[in-house]
């Protein structure tokens, strides 16, 4: 499988969020992040915490993201 970034977060629990939102929809994701496996979550601001989905869902994947964001700004 080819897993690609559809978004970058400064937070973990907004990248599990997000994670959740999309597996709603039957997309699967993972989340990347060089935090020490959680211990330190102070060092993962150098990388951000990625969101990861396989290649032929991204699109659909930033689309939702996309809607959730304008969503959260209402």
């Amino acid at each position: 499988m080819n897993w690609v970034i559809v978004q970058t977060f400064a937070h973990r629990i907004e990248a599990e969020l997000a994670k959740g939102y999309l597996q709603e929809y039957g997309i699967a994701a993972l989340i990347q992040a060089d935090d020490a496996g959680g211990m330190r979550p102070d060092i993962a601001f150098m990388t951000g915490i990625r969101l990861q989905v396989e290649a032929s869902h991204a699109a659909r994947a930033r689309e939702l993201l996309t809607g959730l964001d304008d969503d959260e700004a209402k």
